[in-house]
């Protein structure tokens, strides 16, 4: 589904590489999860793979179209099939629900209808299918301004899904909730991907949450790929090669929930 190779991205206020020749091959289906400390170089890759950046060096396959030396016309459409779901949820606060979930739509709308917000009955559908199966089916008119933050996670969801992607980044999409919410936000997200085989690509910080809901567990340290494997090969002395003994091994790492 992604192949990455050779891909390195150096910001421009920094000298030192945030990411440094990632090589990765990603399975239609997989449900990877990225752990490292924070600087480790887990959202610049995931904003690489969706083209939010433009990475310094090296090619990013999906589904076999080369996303970086694509054509814009192009490199949209493959956008469109990767949904993005944040931490700090990036929705409009005054806009209703629906509104928000709707916009997931766009891939399927040409610039005017969107700036004018005009949408099919088949948009209509899919955003209100997308909401049901988040659980936020009687909350379409609400402003999201008015949810609570596990509720405007879950519309963030909604318009990921709207989306019908074939692969969905979270970046670090429950650090800001509670633990209970935490673990309700992921369960959804693992068991509808699972179900509808979308590929899940999630940073996470804690490394139980890590281990719970990945077949796959990517470590990165200083920007590189130091850990590829499953959960059950993940050992003490892996944890500490990517957190390091420092607070994040011990408050991420060695504790967790």
């Amino acid at each position: 589904m992604i192949k990455i190779e050779n891909l390195s991205h150096t910001y421009r206020d920094r000298e030192k590489e945030a990411i440094k020749n990632i090589n990765l091959h990603v399975q239609k289906g997989e449900s990877l999860v990225i752990i490292g400390s924070s600087g480790s170089g887990k959202s610049t890759l995931l904003k690489a793979i969706n083209r939010t950046i433009e990475p310094t060096a090296g090619k990013i396959f999906i589904a076999g179209e080369d996303i970086l030396s694509s054509p814009n016309k192009k490199v949209r459409q493959i956008r469109g099939s990767i949904g993005m779901i944040f931490q700090n949820f990036n929705l409009i606060e005054r806009e209703t629900v629906l509104k928000n979930v709707l916009d997931g739509r766009s891939r399927y709308n040409n610039n005017l209808n969107i700036i004018l917000g005009r949408f099919s009955q088949d948009d209509y559908r899919v955003a209100r299918e997308s909401l049901q199966m988040v659980g936020l089916a009687a909350h379409e008119q609400d402003r999201v301004a008015n949810l609570s933050g596990g509720e405007k996670q879950r519309v963030a969801m909604a318009r990921a899904l709207s989306q019908k992607p074939e692969v969905i980044l979270a970046d670090e999409p429950v650090s800001s909730l509670d633990p209970k919410l935490m673990k309700e936000i992921m369960d959804l997200l693992k068991n509808i991907c699972d179900e509808k085989n979308i590929t899940l690509i999630s940073s996470l910080h804690f490394l139980d949450f890590a281990r719970q809901y990945s077949s796959r567990i990517i470590g990165m340290r200083e920007g590189e790929i130091i850990f590829d494997g499953s959960e059950s090969d993940l050992t003490d002395h892996d944890i500490v090669n990517i957190y390091g003994k420092t607070r994040d091994w011990y408050l991420y790492g060695k504790l967790g929930f």
